[in-house]
């Protein structure tokens, strides 16, 4: 869905400063900026703006453009005297999307040189170092719209964004370290003469391209469907963010921030019923993003940024919070101004990415041991074919589970029947059953959970372009529960498994013979690293009786106990 920035275009401690205090001492958000979830796009005008009204008073973050090649009043210095001096002094906090005019995400040669445009960013950085210290360079690169009507690539877009982050760092901020965000792509597949490759795909070429070195952190846009109800569209949702945010881990940056800087879904204002939908879905999807940052090992998302707040013009009217506020009855299920504020009231805290990021479990390869998936029981969100064919053994087109085609989030679940000592998984998708690659799951997570009903603990994340999918995790987890959550399914609606495969190790059997005994021993001898020495790999994890991916006293402690003969 293509934007741009045209005006007229747990308790809830809030009010005070113990909640801000709170927050910060938890490291949850830097000093600089919002401790809170909440944000929008676009303050607007500060004359016409009940933003502050609409949050409760609680600072927001805010995204807003700068252009260097534009209109004077959409230039660094106009913008900081005229509009973001006066959102600072509110607390606000802004992330700056910078780019030459619009429709150039970055400049194109020879309408936009680089060196021209690398001078006129460093000054923009100087003319906001004390008001803004987050940037988000351009804007849905794999749009034809965001390159002057031309193809821009991941690798020209990477290229281009590590210069400008140069020219943006090299000038210190009062408010914090500089961080220069990736842009966000378009999300949704090709489409002809406007978006020329898929988002998830664009996404994942820039994370190949890039090093933690290059990069301070994320922007990802997501969006509501209009024609889903509110269930459905907070549904739509969480597939765009968590299918980016698999992405993102899957390359190795977990430890980065990620900030949504566009959402919505958007409304008829013509109809009552359909701004209540769109209403119920703004509160609802803070309340599963707030859910989503505190879920184990997820990758959170610092802010949310509503696409738009304030009134831009007619083309932007059915997104617009301050647009549809007096439209139709109030009431946080029916108008978005309430439902905004209504949310606000919850306390909804922002979240960093962890300083170390999210430390793996699982690598690369066929993990040992027994599929225990042939004795489970399987059951899935929704089913054409049953979930049970994904377990049986057989690899083939017609032998398969399908979910529904309904809108994604998608899973396919296993009771394992007792508690096991996991030690990896083994997918097989549709290319490995004789159908096109097209019908292969892209992004998906893999779960684990002590009981049915969770809660759920992801241990991988992966972007697949492959047939199947291997992983063997560094240490067991004893779990009974598994499951699939799977964000993006391919070109269509519908998840397709052909065969989902969990091995389990019996701790101390490394021989895999049915008994623990000398032989077993010795092999545990040769896995023992003492305290803090793993992983021990994929051979050693029948020696681990523990989680904490050693081979020590512990563990020999374990083994003993279930040691059976000579």
């Amino acid at each position: 869905m293509a934007r741009t920035c045209d005006w007229p275009v747990r308790p809830r401690l809030w009010p005070g400063a113990a909640a801000v205090l709170l927050l910060l001492a938890g490291g949850l958000a830097r000093a600089a900026d919002s401790p809170w979830l909440y944000g929008i796009h676009f303050y607007g005008e500060p004359a016409a703006s009940h933003a502050e009204q609409m949050s409760g008073g609680k600072p927001l973050w805010s995204l807003e453009c700068v252009l260097t090649d534009s209109d004077v009043w959409w230039g660094a210095a106009w913008q900081r005297d005229n509009r973001f001096n006066h959102m600072r002094s509110q607390g606000h906090t802004i992330i700056a999307r910078i780019q030459p005019q619009w429709g150039y995400a970055v400049p194109r040669e020879p309408t936009y040189t680089m060196p021209d445009y690398l001078t006129k960013v460093q000054a923009a950085a100087w003319e906001l170092r004390d008001v803004c210290h987050i940037w988000q360079v351009g804007n849905e690169m794999n749009l034809y719209g965001e390159y002057g009507g031309g193809v821009l690539t991941a690798a020209e877009y990477v290229n281009k964004f590590k210069q400008i982050r140069a020219a943006i760092r090299s000038v210190p901020s009062s408010l914090g370290p500089q961080i220069v965000l990736l842009g966000p792509v378009s999300p949704g597949p090709v489409a002809g003469g406007v978006r020329h490759t898929d988002g998830n795909v664009y996404l994942s070429q820039m994370c190949g391209a890039l090093t933690s070195a290059d990069v301070d952190g994320f922007a990802i846009h997501a969006y509501g469907a209009p024609w889903l109800g509110a269930a459905d569209a907070r549904k739509d949702l969480q597939a765009g963010y968590i299918s980016q945010l698999c992405i993102v881990d899957h390359y190795g940056f977990s430890h980065l921030p990620v900030y949504l800087t566009e959402w919505n879904r958007a409304t008829n204002a013509g109809s009552a019923a359909d701004e209540a939908q769109t209403a119920q879905f703004l509160h609802g999807a803070f309340a599963d993003l707030a859910s989503w940052n505190q879920r184990w090992r997820a990758h959170p998302v610092s802010a949310a940024c509503w696409f738009i707040y304030a009134y831009d013009s007619a083309s932007w009217a059915q997104y617009s919070i301050e647009y549809l506020r007096t439209v139709n009855p109030p009431g946080p299920n029916n108008d978005l101004f309430d439902a905004f504020s209504y949310a606000a009231t919850l306390n909804y805290p922002s979240v960093a990415a962890p300083p170390g990021g999210i430390p793996p479990r699982m690598t690369v390869g066929v993990p040992p041991g027994t599929n225990v998936a042939r004795t489970a029981t399987a059951t899935a969100d929704s089913a054409i074919t049953p979930a049970s064919r994904a377990i049986d053994g057989v690899i083939s087109s017609g032998n398969k589970w399908t979910s529904d085609g309904i809108t994604p989030l998608h899973w396919l679940q296993l009771d394992l029947g007792a508690v096991r000592a996991v030690s990896g998984f083994v997918v097989y998708h549709a290319g490995a059953g004789g159908e096109t690659t097209a019908y292969n799951t892209q992004c998906f997570m893999f779960e684990t959970a002590p009981a049915a009903g969770g809660p759920w603990t992801i241990e991988a994340s992966i972007w697949n372009q492959l047939n199947f999918t291997t992983r063997t995790m560094l240490a067991p987890r004893f779990v009974r529960h598994v499951r699939l959550f799977i964000a993006d399914p391919g070109v269509d609606n519908y998840a397709r498994i052909p065969e989902f495969e969990v091995y389990a190790v019996t701790p101390g059997d490394l021989d895999r013979d049915g008994d623990r005994d000398l032989v077993d021993a010795a092999a545990f001898q040769r896995c023992f690293t003492g305290a803090g020495g793993g992983p021990t790999g994929g051979g050693c994890l029948a020696a681990q009786f523990d989680e904490d991916g050693d081979v020590d006293a512990q563990d020999w402690l374990g083994f003993a106990a279930v040691l059976t003969g000579p």
